[in-house]
C-alpha cells in the first residue's frame, strides 16, 4: 500500500499571527489561517475543504505542497524509518525505555481514537478549549495534533513499528486549540492542573511572531510558557521562516526547549545531515537577543499518523486535480466507506515535527528519572546533542543548530550515569 504525503514547510504556523516584521506582510496576509476558517464556516465543514482543495490547486497554501509518495511498510533490515535511526532510537528499543507512563500534555488541533497508532487507553484527559469536541468525541479537523502525537509516541501498529513515535510507553493529556486566545488558555490551565494529571512534558509544536520591540516577558504566551517550564518540561517549535531571528513565541522564553530542524538527507548517518532549510534561526528577535535553537531535531519528511478527511489529508488534491470538481464530488470522496484505503501515514515537513521528537526523548528520560526537574532534563538534551557540520567540515553556526542534533543513546546513557551516581 503507497500513502500519499504532503510537505508542510509552515505546519507550525497553524494560528494567526501579528504582522511586527515588514518581510513578512505579504505573507501573513495571504495566509488563511485555521481561525480564519473556524469563523467564517463554524458549521460547514464541507465548504471549509472544499475551499481548502481549491486553493490549494491553484497555488500552494502557507507552503503546504505535494512531495510524491512513501511507502507504509519498508521493505529491507531496519526495522526503524530513516529519521528514528537517525537519532539513535534504537538504543531505547534495545533497553526497553518507552517512556512507560510518564503523561505528556499535547496543546494542538485536538486527536483521533480510531488510528490503530493512538492507543485510545494512552488518553488521560482530551480537553477542548473552542467547546467544539468532548472527550468521549474528539475531532481534529486540522490533522496536525494526531501527527504531532503519533511521534512523540505513536505505537507504530500499523507499519509494524516501523513509523512508532520515539515514547509509545507514553501517556497523553491531548488540550485541543483553534486560536491564540485558546493557546493562552490552555497554558493557564495546566498552570493549575498539570500536577493533578501527573504531567511532565508539555509539546506545543506551534508558533506566534513576537514584538520584536518587546522583551519576551511582556509577550503572554512566551511568559506563561517559561513560567511552566519551572515545573513541566516544555518543548516548543522554533518555527518554519527560513532565516535569522526568526524564532516564534513561545520558543523565546529562555526556559524552554526550543527546537530548530535537522534535514536526514534521506540517509540514517549523521555525517550528510544539514539544517533544514525551513528552520527557523536565532537569536531572538525580542531585545535580548537570546541564543536559540536550544538544539535541533529531524524536521523534513517526517512521517506521522494521517486524520483521513482532515485540512492536511492530501488524498483529494491527488485523486482529482480539478478546479471545477463540486462539493458533491468532495464529499463522496471524503465519505468512503474505508477511509485508511489510502494508508495510515503522511510524510511532512517543519519544526512541529522536530518539536515532537524531542518531546518524545524527554518522555523517554523521565522513564528513567522520574525525579528529575525539567533543567536537568533540558541538560541531558542539551549536552548530549551532536554538532554538525557542513560538506567543508565547519560546524553550523549556533543560531542554526543549537547544541547540535538530539541523540537519544547519548541522553540514556547520562540518564543512566545520573541515575546510578543517586543510588550509590
Amino acid at each position: 500500500m503507497k500513502n500519499f504525503s504532503i510537505n508542510a514547510e509552515k505546519i507550525a504556523d497553524v494560528f494567526p499571527k501579528p504582522i511586527y516584521k515588514k518581510n513578512k506582510q505579504q505573507k501573513i496576509a495571504n495566509q488563511k489561517t485555521t481561525t480564519d476558517e473556524y469563523n467564517q464556516h463554524p458549521n460547514d465543514y464541507i465548504d471549509r475543504i472544499y475551499t481548502r482543495y481549491l486553493e490549494i490547486i491553484n497555488k500552494p497554501l502557507n507552503g503546504y505542497t505535494i512531495v510524491g509518495e512513501v511507502d507504509e511498510i519498508k521493505k529491507g533490515d531496519s526495522k526503524l524509518n530513516i529519521t528514528l535511526e537517525s537519532i539513535n532510537l534504537k538504543s531505547a528499543i534495545d533497553l526497553g525505555i518507552t517512556g512507560k507512563d510518564v503523561v505528556v500534555a499535547v496543546i494542538d488541533s485536538g486527536i483521533i481514537y480510531n488510528h490503530p497508532d493512538i492507543d485510545k487507553e494512552r488518553i488521560i484527559l482530551y480537553k477542548d478549549f473552542s467547546n467544539e469536541s468532548t472527550q468521549d468525541k474528539p475531532k481534529d479537523i486540522l490533522g496536525h495534533g494526531t501527527y504531532v502525537t503519533s511521534i512523540i509516541g505513536g505505537s507504530g501498529k500499523a507499519s509494524n513499528g516501523y513509523n512508532r513515535g520515539v515514547a509509545p510507553g507514553a501517556k497523553f493529556v491531548i488540550l485541543r486549540i483553534t486560536s491564540v486566545s485558546e493557546v493562552i488558555k490552555a497554558l493557564e490551565w495546566l498552570k493549575e492542573n498539570g500536577k493533578k494529571y501527573n504531567i511532565r512534558v508539555v509539546n506545543m509544536s506551534l508558533g506566534i511572531d513576537p514584538d520584536p520591540i518587546k522583551s519576551w516577558k511582556e509577550d503572554i504566551i512566551a511568559k506563561l510558557a517559561n513560567d511552566l517550564a519551572k515545573e513541566f518540561t516544555v518543548v516548543a517549535a522554533a518555527g518554519n521562516d527560513q532565516t535569522y531571528e526568526t524564532i516564534d513565541s513561545p520558543g523565546i522564553a529562555p526556559d524552554v526547549i526550543t527546537v530548530g530542524g535537522s534535514d536526514t538527507k534521506n540517509t540514517p548517518n549523521i555525517d550528510d545531515d544539514d539544517i533544514y532549510i525551513g528552520s527557523s534561526k536565532g537569536p531572538t528577535p525580542t531585545p535580548e537577543k537570546l541564543d536559540k535553537p536550544d538544539v535541533i531535531a529531524p524536521s523534513k519528511k517526517i512521517i506521522g499518523a494521517r486524520v483521513p478527511n482532515s485540512i492536511f489529508d492530501p488524498y483529494l488534491t491527488k485523486e482529482k486535480k480539478d478546479i471545477n470538481i463540486t462539493k458533491t464530488e468532495v464529499l463522496e470522496k471524503k465519505t468512503n466507506s474505508n477511509p485508511w484505503i489510502k494508508g495510515y501515514y503522511i510524510e511532512s515537513s517543519g519544526t512541529s515535527a522536530g518539536t515532537a521528537l524531542v518531546s518524545g526523548l524527554a518522555a523517554l528520560l523521565y522513564e528513567i528519572l522520574p525525579n528529575a526537574t525539567p533543567e536537568i532534563i533540558k541538560k541531558i538534551i542539551t549536552q548530549t546533542a551532536t554538532k554538525l557540520k557542513d560538506k567543508n567540515g565547519q560546524e553550523f553556526d549556533k543560531y542554526s543548530q543549537g547544541n547540535g542534533l538530539i541523540n537519544v543513546e547519548k541522553a540514556i546513557k547520562l540518564a543512566m550515569e545520573i541515575k546510578n551516581q543517586n543510588i550509590a
